[in-house]
């Protein structure tokens, strides 16, 4: 996964040669000494700085101003401080350079060469007699850093770090904020153990449930097994490595939700406050996930990989990260797809959508994307629940509407009525359905229409997938029955890889937002499934693309690929 990228605006201004900022800021483990007024007022100020920190704003609205590399005036919206030291403030890295934490539990304290994470308990224990780097940050300090980039040790930090012009009023506000920055652990973690949380739906079958619980439970207790005897540290596997200070074993607990969607609201503050969690991982249900997403958001809950093909999808939530966006990323797909591979644009589209939620994404997805690139707004036909599109149906609307292209959104009843466009004269030049949503069915649509019907397809090519999904196995012990076109082992088994490197790179600093961090910042992944799992800060959706296919001929057919990986 890579790491944080530079505003475009500074790379044109500054000619490319800037990475990250070396430093920032430093806290104290409380607000103490800023005279921050009660209730609404101080939560106001906290609002205030935050804005200042991811925003670059001030508290009129005004970008703040700084200087970088010596004299080039810099806005604060074109860098802000988020975007190298990131959202919860633990700092991250790119191009070999550093950029520090700035949060409270950590920079409150002396910083030093040798061992910068140890505790002072640690160094203690380990007789460590080094001089610190720079002594803990006093307010007066963290302003004279902040103004002219000199540390209380008396170092210069990075040209790339912002010197910003600050007032006092607004600097006291952004203080404020970091110090309230991953000042105190997140909960569900204590000396000994992270607890999580997975939620599975009513609605979701048994078979279903233990293929995602199996392997989940395989890797817990395969982790606190191999982990027993080292103490306060994280072990990495067979042959991996270990991280001082890291180690803490994990506890899974299984939510069950019950009932309307509306009411799993309030089942979940329940669990949450029976049993405090850091995060939840993976999960399932068949209906929308949007409630259990708007739980999360609201509660500031990591949401780790659900298994779901209708999340969320937004540019601004942050606490869920999921594989894609499901059936939306279809519609975007083929939306990319007519719009970049044929000669012209084709001049008339029609998009039939089933009544669901399926068909809502589909059409969704295509429809705001085809916009998007400039295109109007294609013809849509919605059927109702339940309702089949007749080969009468389907060929009054080709001779009233006369389309290039159609896209059906909805399941395998079709099939009939597309067979019934073949050999027609007026037919559209092609015929559109989402292979997620026909399942293993698409392999029985008839011949007769195969050379004009092309299929979304978010997953790896077929004949590629067996060299990835076989590591998956590998967590599998004691899964009676296996559903491999379900994917649900192999999506677990991917969370599960992502989980334990995040894990890692998270070290001892046990915040959500770090841990979101951590997540965005690893490389790119080669998992089952999905051709490629990529990430970077403020992501949500690992896997960026889907194929187009087509099914070859025959009685077996298989899938034939028409295009290469359609990036949404």
């Amino acid at each position: 996964m890579s790491g944080p990228r530079l505003k475009p605006l500074l790379k044109s201004t500054l000619k490319g040669t800037f990475a990250m900022a070396l430093g920032l800021i430093v806290l104290a483990a409380s607000a103490a000494g800023l005279g921050a007024a009660p209730g609404d007022k101080a939560s106001a100020a906290l609002a205030q700085g935050e804005r200042m920190y991811r925003e670059g704003l001030l508290p009129s609205g005004e970008p703040m101003q700084a200087v970088v590399s010596g004299d080039v005036p810099v806005a604060g919206t074109s860098f802000t401080c988020v975007s190298c030291h990131l959202r919860g403030g633990l700092g991250s890295w790119e191009g070999g350079i550093v950029t520090l934490a700035t949060n409270g539990a950590r920079l409150a304290l002396p910083r030093y060469w040798k061992f910068p994470n140890l505790s002072p308990e640690e160094r203690k224990d380990l007789k460590l007699q080094n001089p610190p780097a720079r002594p803990a940050y006093t307010d007066e300090a963290l302003a004279h850093v902040l103004r002219t980039g000199i540390d209380p040790g008396g170092r210069e930090l990075h040209p790339i770090m912002p010197r910003y012009y600050l007032k006092d009023p607004d600097m006291a506000l952004l203080i404020k904020y970091l110090r309230s920055l991953s000042a105190q652990l997140s909960p569900g973690v204590d000396a000994t153990t992270i607890r999580f949380a997975t939620v599975i739906t009513d609605e979701v079958s048994p078979e279903d449930q233990q293929a995602m619980l199996v392997p989940m439970n395989n890797y817990v207790a395969r982790h606190n097994q191999i982990s027993n005897g080292f103490g306060n540290r994280m072990y990495l596997g067979v042959g991996g490595n270990e991280m001082s200070g890291s180690y803490r074993k994990l506890a899974l607990s299984v939510w069950r939700l019950k009932g309307a969607p509306d009411t799993w609201t309030r089942q979940l503050e329940a669990y949450l406050a029976k049993e405090p969690v850091f995060a939840l991982l993976g999960g399932i249900s068949y209906g929308d996930w949007k409630p259990i997403h708007t739980f999360c958001e609201s509660r500031q809950l990591p949401c780790l990989f659900p298994l779901t093909d209708l999340p969320v999808v937004s540019d601004t939530d942050w606490y869920t990260l999921y594989f894609s966006k499901g059936y939306y990323q279809e519609g975007q797909a083929a939306a990319r797809y007519l719009h970049g591979a044929a000669e012209s644009t084709p001049s008339r589209i029609v998009q039939v959508i089933q009544d669901g939620p399926e068909g809502r994404d589909l059409s969704a997805g295509f429809r705001e994307t085809w916009q998007e690139l400039g295109q109007g707004a294609p013809k849509e036909i919605r059927l109702a629940k339940g309702e089949t599109l007749s080969p009468a149906a389907l060929r009054s609307l080709v001779q009233q509407e006369k389309p290039t292209v159609i896209l059906l959104w909805t399941g395998p009843g079709a099939f009939e009525a597309i067979k019934s466009l073949a050999g027609q004269p007026d037919r559209p030049g092609t015929v559109f359905m989402s292979s997620r949503l026909l399942g293993a069915k698409a392999y029985a649509l008839p011949e007769q229409a195969r050379t004009f019907t092309w299929l979304t397809y978010p997953y790896r090519d077929p004949k590629d997938e067996p060299s990835a999904s076989k590591y998956a196995d590998s967590l599998l012990a004691g899964l009676t029955e296996r559903h491999p076109e379900t994917r649900i082992s192999t999506r677990t088994y991917s969370m599960i890889q992502i989980l334990r490197q995040g894990l890692m790179d998270m070290d001892r600093n046990f915040y959500r937002d770090n841990f979101m961090d951590r997540l965005s910042m690893q490389r790119d992944q080669v998992l089952p499934d999905y051709l490629r799992l990529s990430f970077g800060p403020g992501q949500r959706y690992a896997s960026k693309g889907c194929f187009i296919m087509q099914l070859g001929p025959g009685p077996e057919p298989r899938l034939i690929r028409k295009s290469e990986w359609v990036i949404h």
